[in-house]
């Protein structure tokens, strides 16, 4: 298993993942990513920006995840106290796992790979990521992982009329300290 940047062939699995994750949600009654979000454009927007990552297998993606740098205009709205200050941090949006493997823990895999590689860049003090009050799928691998909840964040790409609002979490980012050369 590898975690790497996106590439536009890996569009159509990354799509399929976002689909099968929006009617995974649908299918609890979660009220997350109805509508058009995210759509193909969110998706290709986050590809040619470097900022999507999937986790393959044998050519196959197993997991999306995108980690964008802050500022992140849908975090400046929160209902409580970030840990770290504006600009400081990666933010981690669009998490999908491949439906074909749901149960198999890909999520843990997927967030343990992107903390690692957002662990090598030293400027990055946090890292944020939110999810819907009912998506407690989420909420429980997110606090795995050792995330903070740490308030409301209101959702700004909502299509919905009544207005959103997630639960904000942080965790501080450790970057790695290599060993000394003798």
């Amino acid at each position: 298993m590898l975690l790497r940047h996106a590439e536009m062939r890996d569009l159509p699995q990354i799509e399929q993942i976002i689909l099968d994750g929006k009617a995974h949600l649908a299918a609890q009654n979660i009220n997350q990513w109805r509508g058009q979000y995210p759509n193909m454009d969110v998706l290709v927007h986050d590809i040619n920006n470097g900022y999507n990552y999937v986790l393959v297998e044998d050519d196959e993606v197993l997991g999306t995840i995108s980690a964008i740098s802050g500022p992140d205009m849908s975090y400046q709205t929160l209902d409580g106290q970030w840990l770290t200050q504006e600009g400081e941090y990666v933010a981690l949006h669009r998490v999908a796992v491949s439906a074909n493997h749901r149960g198999e823990g890909l999520s843990t895999k997927l967030f343990n790979a992107v903390l690692d590689e957002l662990s090598l860049n030293p400027t990055i003090k946090g890292i944020r990521v939110d999810t819907h009050l009912e998506n407690f799928g989420m909420q429980h691998v997110i606090k795995k992982m050792g995330f903070v909840e740490t308030g409301m964040v209101k959702v700004l790409n909502s299509s919905n009329v009544k207005q959103v609002y997630n639960i904000g979490y942080e965790k501080l980012n450790l970057p790695v300290s290599l060993p000394m050369a003798n």
